[in-house]
């Protein structure tokens, strides 16, 4: 055996697997005093499966008892991914466990059967000496009870059950990260064709093999709207290319209201333009309500707000990021201007002429109507509230202090340099509300009922309402070394070493401060205070993530060597940057306990902190196997011995893993119906850990906080490249005339519990079902009710225009048949909390269930390979519940639709 080979994942498999197979044998045959039948067996699920605990996975079952539910179909767990496995030993003699007022963890819905993962559920005997009265139970609650009892005999369930996650709330992918990735798309160009300008368009198609599928001007599709019968064909294409023309030029110089999307006969164009245009009769059109002004130049949406190649056609391609991130009541916006050339809100069948591009139908019909959010008195009150609270966080958050490190060595020693603390200017206050909001219309509904029409649309959103302003570190850095190095130029930098003086105060200040150290310099004739730079190497193993092939349900399982590593995810479009930036510290001396990734170019999310009591030391984290492009100073990476530490590890773990393959070679895995493909997420690799105590000196920087669209380039952002909006794709359900099931269904979301809307981590067990599903989303997003402002604007029913109800898209309808015993039970499920928090749906049915691949909580580019997800939509009818009898009436339609219980197949 070559050294090192039982540090390897592959030796530490092998040792689970052999463990695993001496358990299948079955207990040994002189059976315990102290154990009962059901305890016997125990140890070959509960406790061989995690001897190693880097070596299972605890979302999946055990492979023995997966094996079981894939092949016999006479077992209970047949075709099941998910149910309760465990058993939790009992002694002999113990208590019965009777009803009690002791509640194990819970999430955010308060059901009492919660557990981190699929190990954290049990069987119990109630009684220990009744073998079949047995309820289910989670280890957190039954580790309360047997403490509370005394009953400690069952050691390793206990432990696990202290070792188990706590509950919390998962948040969804950022779109904030989702829409820097969208606009790195645009950066290489993607959308160019689907470009509002006309220059951006033509390069674009000129320059890609593929044709868009907007059509220029140049497309001989003539505009909607009356033409005169005696012009001919070649007038008539002439004609058109001058609408066109027109929509052109003002979609480049007019946006929004003027609008980007629209065109106005009456536009600005240059007077070469002008001349350039043919002279043939006009195409007639019919009269339009005249444009709405340009928005003041504060507005996120002035047209000088759009730097090439922004903005982009609506509704012409489905790279906006979908908007799954919930939005305080208090931040939808106020006023909603509709872009609608199909004239889809009077629910008439509208324009169905959809060949036409966006730019030629807004050439012929200019229609932009103005909505305003309506709340239920629910909602308002709940809106205010929220938005004191917020007022409230952000002053005391005002008041807080953000301080950077710089170290002043990279060497292990003294040093007579001191530490650099960077104090950054107070962090801009976040938006307490949004004023007004765009919305583009798509012309086909992606869905119909008998009471209402959905569509897919396009809104356009201030950019600071998703992404924060940050403080880029190496700009912080960068003004510190000027700033020090102004200090060494003026002759002040020795002096103001050599005569410190005290603790500075907790106010702006104009000039540096140094805070004293307590241990003089050695060196003769010398005054300053030496400080001290400690490091310590640690070695961070290999993370691999194993993809295994279609017949298992979550291919990305990431694993580690060590138990206590964070699963990392694969980096794509769709996910957040790895590099991390060091935190900002609320500091008030030298004395802090700071750990920083010491890499340039990372920047500084606002509101991180670090309490600094902890330790009298400030500690940075370096990272070996990372460089850094900036020079040997003061807070730079140390260059000795770079990587050294990397190689050596990969060289050790490559020699085990030869020396594996030569002794497992022949040897094929045993694995049912799939290949298990190994991936390395993270190398092997050093992390050095500084710590410095000593003097520090306080530079007060003069870089500001860089705001949502003015990035300064660093970290591979883009400088100025992004208009102050943001566009994401969300869902319109508009109503029929006369209906009021949307105005009930809006005023039912602002009435629904927070947890309706939020992920957790973990599982519950929801009665009557027996098994474990996700603690999930219940209901989609819900980002406001609006109304017209002026009702009687339709073109087809002069007297109605429908109110607009925005949602979260969560997917299509379920189809029942199609869906395996484990999804039905999650859809049970929706309805089953639906009924804990106190409502009936009243219109329970397959249409009313929305699935999608992956989860909200996973990066786009996991979602493939993860496992579907499901929403209960259509909540019209809902109401509080009254009688149990509904519920049970309902509950029973549910189990039917589904095939469940006792209505399985």
């Amino acid at each position: 055996m070559q050294r090192g080979f039982l540090k390897t994942q592959k030796a530490k498999r092998r040792v689970a697997k052999a463990v695993d197979s001496e358990s299948a044998k079955g207990p040994p045959s002189k059976k315990s005093k102290e154990k009962g039948p059901r305890e016997e067996g125990l140890d070959e699920h509960s406790r061989a499966e995690y001897t190693d605990f880097s070596t299972i996975d605890p979302h999946k079952l055990p492979k023995s008892i997966q094996d079981q539910n894939d092949t016999d179909t006479h077992c209970v767990g047949y075709g099941k991914k998910r149910m309760i496995f465990r058993v939790w030993p009992r002694y002999p003699n113990g208590q019965a466990i009777k009803p009690s007022p002791l509640r194990g963890k819970e999430a955010g819905n308060g059901l009492d059967l919660w557990g981190a993962t699929l190990y954290d559920f049990y069987h119990v005997r109630r009684l220990p000496n009744v073998p079949n009265y047995i309820t289910n139970s989670t280890g957190s609650r039954l580790a309360k009870w047997m403490r509370q009892a005394g009953e400690l005999t069952a050691k390793d369930e206990l432990y696990w059950a202290d070792q188990e996650e706590d509950p919390k709330e998962i948040p969804v992918a950022d779109i904030g990260e989702l829409i820097g990735c969208y606009d790195t798309r645009v950066r290489l160009g993607i959308f160019d064709q689907y470009s509002c300008r006309k220059e951006v368009r033509e390069k674009a198609k000129s320059g890609s093999s593929y044709i868009a599928e907007v059509t220029d001007a140049e497309d001989p599709i003539p505009p909607v709207g009356d033409q005169d019968e005696n012009v001919g064909i070649k007038q008539e294409e002439e004609a058109v290319q001058a609408a066109n023309d027109d929509a052109v030029e003002d979609a480049t110089t007019g946006v929004q209201l003027n609008d980007v999307m629209q065109v106005d006969e009456a536009g600005e164009t240059s007077p070469e333009k002008a001349a350039d245009k043919p002279t043939e009769k006009p195409v007639d059109k019919p009269a339009e309500k005249p444009a709405a002004p340009l928005p003041n130049i504060d507005s996120p949406f002035h047209p000088d707000h759009y730097p090439s190649p922004y903005p982009f056609i609506p509704c012409t391609h489905d790279g906006n990021p979908t908007l799954q991130q919930r939005i305080p009541l208090y931040l939808l916006p106020k006023k909603l201007h509709v872009h609608d050339p199909w004239n889809k809100l009077s629910i008439d069948q509208g324009d169905t002429n959809y060949e036409t591009p966006w730019l030629s139908k807004v050439g012929n019909r200019n229609v932009v109507r103005t909505y305003s959010l309506s709340l239920a008195p629910q909602g308002k009150e709940a809106a205010l509230k929220a938005q004191k609270l917020a007022e409230i966080a952000e002053d005391k958050a005002a008041k807080e202090q953000y301080v950077i490190q710089m170290f002043p060595s990279s060497k292990e020693g003294p040093t007579e340099e001191p530490l650099i603390e960077i104090i950054l200017p107070p962090r801009p206050r976040k938006r307490m509300q949004v004023e007004e909001a765009h919305l583009y219309l798509s012309p086909s509904a992606v869905g119909s009922g008998n009471h209402s029409v959905v569509h897919s649309v396009d809104w356009e959103l201030p950019r600071d309402l998703f992404i924060e302003p940050r403080m880029c570190r190496t700009c912080v850095e960068s003004d510190a070394r000027r700033q020090v190095q102004k200090l060494k130029d003026d002759g002040k930098w020795e002096a103001l070493l050599n005569n410190p003086v005290g603790k500075p105060e907790e106010t702006l200040q104009t000039s540096p401060d140094v805070v004293p150290g307590t241990e003089p310099s050695q060196a003769s004739g010398s005054k300053r205070t030496v400080g001290h730079v400690t490091i310590e190497e640690h070695q961070l193993p290999l993370v691999t993530a194993s993809f295994i092939g279609p017949d298992d349900d979550k291919p990305g399982d990431e694993k580690s060597t060590n138990a206590n590593d964070a699963e990392s995810a694969p980096i794509s479009d769709g996910d957040p940057p790895a590099n991390s930036s060091s935190t900002p510290a609320q500091t008030g001396d030298a004395n802090a306990d700071v750990e920083t990734d010491a890499v340039d170019g990372r920047d500084l999310e606002p509101g991180a902190k670090v309490e600094q009591e902890e330790s009298p030391d400030v500690e940075m984290k370096v990272d070996e196997t990372q460089n850094s492009e900036e020079p040997g100073t003061l807070g730079s990476v140390p260059k000795e011995d770079k990587g050294k530490g990397k190689e050596e590890l990969e060289q050790d773990h490559g020699d085990a893993e030869q020396a594996d393959r030569e002794e497992s070679e022949g040897e094929q895995s045993e694995e049912v119906g799939s290949e298990e493909e190994i991936f390395t997420v993270e190398p092997p690799r050093v992390v050095r850990t500084a710590s410095y105590s000593g003097p520090a000196l306080r530079i007060h920087t003069n870089e500001k906080w860089q705001t949502a669209w003015g990035r300064c380039g660093h970290g591979g952002s883009g400088a100025g490249t992004v208009p102050r909006t943001a566009t994401v794709s969300v869902i319109a359900k508009l109503s029929i005339e006369h209906d009021l099931h949307l105005a009930r269904e809006a005023s039912n979301y602002q009435s629904f519990p927070d947890h309706f809307f939020e992920h957790w981590n973990g599982y519950n067990v929801m009665p009557p079902l027996h098994d474990p599903v996700p603690v999930g989303a219940l209901c989609p997003q819900f980002y406001g009710y609006y109304t017209p402002d002026d009702p009687t604007d339709g073109t087809n029913h002069p007297n109605y225009l429908s109110p607009i109800l925005l949602l979260e898209c969560c997917g299509e309808e379920i189809n029942p048949d199609e869906l395996c015993i484990d999804d039905k039970q999650e859809c049970a499920s929706l309805l089953f909390r639906f009924h804990h928090a106190g409502w009936l749906h009243e219109s329970f049915a397959a249409r009313n269930i929305l699935w999608q691949q992956g989860k909200p909580t996973e990066w786009p580019i996991q979602r493939a390979f993860s496992t579907k997800s499901f929403r209960l939509i259509d909540f019209g009818r809902s109401r509080k519940m009254d009688s149990s009898l509904t519920r049970a009436s309902e509950e029973d339609t549910a189990l039917r639709l589904l095939h469940l219980l006792h209505h399985a197949a």
